[in-house]
């Protein structure tokens, strides 16, 4: 009793089809060429400028009169 056995066969054509918008964009990349000047817009630096130095906090807080109120009420007067 001969048997016979299919074999799957794959479609050649869809395996070499080329994408479209692969070779558009390579064809783009190998064509640009970069702006000269915006180079050497990227080459200059500016000089470095240490920012300026924040002023302390104000606080308004008087320690003597605070202890003294502490000391004679166990509060601190806010």
């Amino acid at each position: 009793a001969a048997r016979h056995i299919s074999a799957r066969s794959f479609s050649v054509a869809t395996a070499t089809k080329k994408d479209i918008l692969q070779d558009m964009y390579l064809r783009e990349i190998r064509n640009y060429k970069p702006d000269a000047k915006a180079a050497q817009a990227d080459v200059t630096t500016k000089e470095f400028a240490a920012p300026k130095v924040p002023a302390p906090p104000q606080n308004d807080i008087n320690l003597e009169s605070d202890m003294k109120t502490y000391e004679q009420t166990g509060t601190l007067g806010q």
